[in-house]
């Protein structure tokens, strides 16, 4: 009986790490409400995307999809370099490559576009009313006392 549950346990392990690991090599962190901070293995390929299901790609939330590439399209122009988040929010830190400049970011969860159909719905301008930012980090902190956000990148 004893060698029966070794043969389910540890086959049934392995896929559980195997899935992690999966998840880390994509890039993939969830950050609630179907927003995940997506990237690969280059740091400027990080961005927070809303996305359902297995997270290859979404509408892009920060910084939006004009914000992450320049004008060509072919270079990354923002990333972000540090997300965090709670039951209600999402604070995030973006980093603009040619302006060498930090960017902050505040994203309400309160948003429910499950039932949507994003194809028919603009779910884009429902995601970026949530979205405050881009601001200074002086505007940052002011606006996170302001709504009594709980957050750091610490």
């Amino acid at each position: 009986m004893q060698k029966k549950a070794i043969v389910i346990i540890v086959p049934l392990f392995v896929l559980i790490l195997s899935i992690i690991s999966c998840n880390e090599m994509s890039g993939e962190y969830s950050l609630g409400n179907h927003l995940s901070l997506w990237g690969n293995d280059r740091k400027e390929e990080r961005v927070i995307v809303y996305c359902t299901g297995d997270c290859h790609g979404g509408i892009y939330v920060v910084p939006t999809y004009k914000r992450h590439y320049d004008s060509s399209g072919q270079h990354y122009a923002e990333y972000v370099e540090a997300a965090k988040s709670n039951k209600k929010w999402v604070i995030a830190k973006t980093y603009q490559i040619n302006e060498k400049q930090e960017n902050y970011w505040i994203i309400s969860k309160n948003f429910d576009i499950d039932s949507l159909d994003c194809a028919k719905a603009n779910c884009d301008s429902i995601l970026q009313s949530h979205v405050t930012g881009p601001l200074s980090l002086t505007e940052f902190e002011n606006k996170k006392e302001a709504l009594n956000i709980q957050l750091d990148f610490k």
